[in-house]
């Protein structure tokens, strides 16, 4: 099957706007061309692609248990890794309508297990650091937080009881807003991908070298990376909540193209 690049954008649903800041400056450019040469040049099945994106993610989550900051700097490309692997399983299986529930389920059933992990497994390393319990409890707060703020998603999905002609999220229109709302978006985005995985990953990469070289002058909190879990651990459990809070008085998911 041969297809053009925006043939395969088209059937994969990767609209620029749908897909969000850091989609439209990567996944186009790059998920979109493995899945054409996936497509193209294989005969790979998606359940397949997502059974690698999981692995390559376990395989990252345990790089972020180690010490050394270059396995744990691994560990961080290794996430980008499995989640660029996540987009291509769904693109695939669009391009070649083949699209399935069952399909959709592993695929998301492996993001909740394996993301979770990530935290847990760089509180472990900042434990077996310090030698702090104190730091269990702060790693299970982060961890909890990022599962609730799961769970508030998944929840609104069953209680409104799905829909069983789309398997993936309906593509919602730009809404029209004033320039002053617009930047406001943007601002409260910005919010949002600064507290989310991706940031608190690569912030534990930069405290693992930091760590290597100097010692943190606080001596209570003890370590870079226990600083970086120190201020996560209430933005993700705040940020899960405020998420919660909003669903449930505007019965709707808040979605970042409406931000934009």
């Amino acid at each position: 099957m041969e297809l053009t690049l925006e043939d395969v954008k088209k059937a994969a649903k990767r609209e620029d706007f749908r897909a969000g800041v850091q989609m439209r400056m990567l996944m186009p450019r790059l998920s979109v061309r493995v899945t054409r040469w996936v497509v193209t040049h294989t005969q790979v099945q998606p359940d397949q692609i997502t059974a690698l994106s999981f692995a390559v993610g376990m395989l990252a989550v345990m790089a972020f248990a180690a010490s050394t900051p270059w396995i744990v700097a691994v560990g961080l490309l290794g996430f980008h890794l499995h989640v660029m692997l996540d987009y291509v399983d769904g693109e695939v299986a669009r391009c070649r309508g083949i699209t399935s529930v069952k399909g959709a389920y592993f695929d998301l059933i492996t993001d909740r297990v394996t993301f979770p992990l990530f935290i847990f497994a760089s509180g472990l390393a900042v434990y077996h650091q310090l030698n702090n319990p104190t730091m269990l409890i702060v790693t299970f707060v982060a961890t909890f937080g990022l599962l609730l703020d799961k769970f508030a998603v998944d929840c609104w999905h069953r209680a409104v009881g799905g829909d069983a002609g789309e398997i993936e999220d309906r593509y919602v229109e730009a809404p029209q807003r004033t320039t002053s709302r617009l930047w406001l978006g943007r601002v409260k985005l910005l919010a949002v991908m600064l507290r989310g995985l991706t940031a608190f990953l690569t912030y534990t990469v930069l405290a693992a070298f930091l760590d290597a070289t100097w010692a943190f002058p606080v001596e209570a909190i003890g370590s870079y990376r226990a600083a970086v879990l120190w201020v996560f651990a209430p933005l993700l459990l705040g940020g899960a909540i405020v998420r919660i809070v909003y669903v449930y008085t505007r019965g709707e998911i808040p979605r970042r193209q409406q931000l934009l």
